[in-house]
């Protein structure tokens, strides 16, 4: 933002101030200024007055002048411009002015004429040029006639002025108000803040009626002024706006942008003779096609906020203004608003539009002060009168617009407690009254109440950081906070992930890190741990990112595609990350194997990923998360599942919980991932890292020999191998320390609906050697306890 400190002077006195110093102090109090810079170039320049002015004898262009610089000193200057003349005044760069770029002015001849100065058109002092009139680009700047010769130009227009570029933090849009920032920079410099008088004038009479019917406006509110004339702003009012950015059109629309830099409230004017009813409706639901100030056909949403005059489009609430109602060289009687629209509405409207204007910045931002529309209403009234000759004011009709007081606490306790401070409390009082807050003080604490233009006060933090902005950062002391000494290490949540991802690198997997957010389409994909509704961005930057994931796998099977499609058929992935659902947060663990785990292709060895690789990781996980094999069980998947092939595929329990699932992917699925023959994991860490496990035990290497018995036992197809080996080591009396299926016959010899389970079964006593009558009494208990739970029988 750029704020010129000759207007910043009307409000707070500032022109003692060294413009270097005044800008560190504005900063130190939390608004940065960024840059400073001179709004014209010029030094050793003039006010000239043209004596005598003849063509150049040798140009068809040129003219020869004689100019007096200072009274009584006259010089030949020769200039160029077309409108140059006898008995002007004039700026008069005399030789040695420097304007800026290496641009030095030179005593010179140019085509046999002596030349000592330049005289200066308004462009040539460096103003920005797309501010400027054609006619200041054109031709010399010509003075009024009564400006005093040999004087300095730059102070008689007032363009000797210092620019700060200030950087508002998002919070501090209010003092994008020259107003609200006179508060700060008086607050600083312990200083009053002069604003203007305002005459509050109206006749009964308009005939206006106002009407909003949406919520997205809390207040509106219409003037009207008759009899004002359009034309040229007075000078004063152009340089103010020139300082500011703002390129200067006529009186009317400069009263507005003027308005809007003291107020900080965007200002828009009808021409009243140009509506046949005088009502002004705010409301939604236009879905038509309007043309605007700028004269470009827009098309307009439902959603957007329209004031309607006679049925139709009079204005796009706070971007511009409609086409049909605007302020010409005509007009005569004018109709101000001041309205407060909804922020987020009016981002939405401008971006689409592309009409990002300086006053929907500001309803933006939210640098306005409601509470003040009223008088803004009356400011302007009063500038028409004075600047544009207006015959007569009338009352302002508004909507009701009431501002509920704002009152804050704070204690001397609560600074000091969160500052690490000893700040007095008749200190915290003097900055308050130096911020102009008004409050109650009942020991040491302060009942403040908020100015309404200060949006960004809300709790006692805001309050304390105006006390330290005001009290100053520097004179803080620098102290190391008391705390209690931790060690650095893992918590024991962290140690199991950081033990995990170990082990899956040593396993020959890779890691990766995907996006955490995908389409509506594939979110509900491999979900098995989320009942809510997925987490749905308010503004995403697309739909294929538009929701957050439920399931990592969808993401796995996204990187297997893109590096099968670029010929890499073996891949090994797993993710450790977080599935989000409406108000639940999980980590997740997933695998994803395809193509070639392992081989030795000089010996024909491949082994390729399949359902007992990932049950292997499983199973490897689990031991080296302390969970025992007696814990868990596998459970296979619905017949009828979309996402795991129900043949190939398990569900893991832990006391009937589901805490995840191995095995393959459906053909379905694989289908719509473009992917082939993978098979993945999912472990849902939040449940598993928390299961109590004991410690861990260190048993000595056993001395006595171990026995090894291999039985073949027949059961129904449907019963799971690995829960008949659980049975065995149970019935075993801690005998039978391990067991491995070596083969699962069906067929030929076996009755239909059976199936054959041949297992090894290793025995060993940690005390003794084992007899073969213990081993056989122990075969006998076994054989029975699996024939009464599964009613497998020994094969014949």
């Amino acid at each position: 933002m750029e704020v010129s400190l000759n207007l910043l002077n009307k409000y707070v006195k500032i022109d003692d101030q060294d413009p270097k110093e005044l800008a560190d102090k504005i900063t130190s109090i939390g608004l940065e200024v960024e840059g400073m810079h001179s709004l014209a170039n010029g030094n050793n320049m003039t006010i000239g007055y043209v004596k005598e002015c003849i063509d150049h004898p040798d140009s068809d262009h040129l003219h020869v002048c004689q100019v007096e610089v200072r009274p009584g000193e006259v010089t030949q200057i020769v200039c160029g411009a077309p409108n140059v003349a006898a008995g002007q005044k004039v700026i008069v760069a005399n030789p040695g002015c420097d304007l800026g770029e290496g641009f030095v002015i030179k005593q010179s001849t140019i085509r046999g004429q002596e030349s000592n100065g330049m005289i200066c058109s308004m462009a040539e002092l460096g103003l920005d040029q797309r501010l400027l009139s054609p006619e200041d680009k054109d031709g010399i700047h010509v003075l009024d006639e009564n400006a005093p010769v040999g004087e300095d130009p730059l102070e008689y227009l007032g363009l000797k002025d210092t620019i700060l570029d200030i950087g508002l933090t998002p919070n501090r849009a209010d003092c994008m108000a020259l107003t609200s920032l006179a508060y700060e920079v008086a607050a600083v410099l312990k200083r009053d803040v002069n604003l203007p008088t305002i005459k509050e004038k109206g006749i009964a009479g308009s005939n206006i009626e106002v009407k909003v019917e949406t919520e997205l406006c809390p207040f509106f509110g219409a003037k009207l002024v008759k009899g004002v004339t359009t034309k040229e702003s007075p000078a004063w009012l152009k340089t103010a706006l020139l300082a500011s950015g703002i390129k200067p059109i006529n009186n009317i629309v400069d009263i507005s942008n003027y308005v809007m830099l003291e107020t900080g409230q965007p200002i828009h004017m009808y021409d009243y003779d140009k509506l046949t009813k005088k009502e002004f409706i705010v409301k939604t639901g236009f879905d038509e096609k309007a043309i605007l100030l700028d004269g470009e056909e827009y098309k307009l949403e439902p959603q957007d906020i329209i004031v309607s005059t006679d049925n139709c489009v009079g204005c796009v609430a706070g971007v511009m203004g409609a086409d049909s109602t605007k302020i010409d060289e005509n007009t005569q009687n004018i109709v101000i608003e001041v309205a407060t629209f909804d922020g987020p509405s009016l981002r939405e409207t401008a971006r689409r539009l592309n009409l990002l204007t300086d006053a929907s910045q500001h309803y933006i931002k939210g640098a306005l002060n409601t509470a003040n529309s009223l008088n803004i209403l009356e400011r302007c009234a009063n500038l028409l009168e004075e600047l544009a000759d207006a015959k007569e004011i009338y009352e302002t009709v508004s909507t009701t617009l009431y501002i509920e007081d704002k009152y804050v606490s704070v204690s001397t306790q609560q600074v000091n407690g969160l500052l690490g401070t000893n700040i007095q409390t008749n200190e915290i009082a003097e900055i308050f009254n130096s911020l102009k807050f008004k409050y109650e003080l009942k020991e040491d604490t302060f009942n403040v109440k908020i100015p309404t233009y200060r949006n960004d006060i809300t709790m006692s933090a805001d309050l304390i950081e105006e006390v330290v902005r005001m009290y100053g950062f520097d004179n803080i002391p620098s102290t190391l906070p008391e705390m209690s000494m931790t060690i650095g290490k893992r918590t024991e949540i962290q140690e199991k992930k950081h033990m995990m991802k170990v082990l899956l690198k040593d396993l020959g997997l890779h890691e990766t890190l995907t996006y955490s957010l995908t389409s509506p389409s594939l979110v509900h994909d491999f979900n098995i741990f989320h009942d809510q509704e997925p987490v749905k961005l308010a503004m995403p930057l697309g739909e294929e990112r538009s929701v957050t994931r439920q399931s990592i796998i969808g993401s796995l099977l996204q990187v297997i595609n893109y590096n099968q499609s670029r010929n890499m058929k073996d891949v090994h992935l797993y993710e450790l990350s977080t599935t989000y659902s409406k108000g639940v947060e999980l980590q997740n663990l997933a695998i994803a194997c395809t193509g070639e785990y392992h081989g030795l292709s000089f010996k024909q060895i491949s082994y390729k990923a399949d359902y007992y690789l990932v049950k292997g990781f499983v199973e490897t996980i689990f031991e080296r998360l302390g969970i025992n094999e007696s814990r868990y069980r596998l459970e296979r998947v619905e017949s009828d599942n979309q996402s795991f092939h129900p043949g190939r595929s398990a569900y893991i329990k832990v006391q009937n919980e589901v805490v995840g699932v191995v095995g393959q992917v459906h053909p379905l699925m694989e289908k719509k991932y473009d992917v082939k023959d993978v098979y993945v994991v999912e472990l849902n860490l939040s449940a598993l890292l928390n299961i109590k496990t004991g410690k861990v035990k260190y048993q000595p290497i056993p001395q006595y020999p171990s026995v090894s018995r291999d039985i073949a036992l027949v059961m129904d197809e449907s019963v799971p191998a690995n829960d008949v080996c659980q049975k065995i080591i149970k019935s075993s009396n801690k005998l039978v320390k391990a067991t491995n299926i070596f083969d699962v016959y069906v067929g030929e010899h076996v009755e239909a609906g059976k199936k054959s389970v041949a297992i090894n079964l290793t025995f060993q006593d940690d005390k003794k050697t084992l007899k073969e009558q213990e081993i056989n009494e122990a075969m006998e208990k076994i054989l029975k306890a699996v024939e009464k739970d599964f009613g497998a029988v020994l094969r014949g």
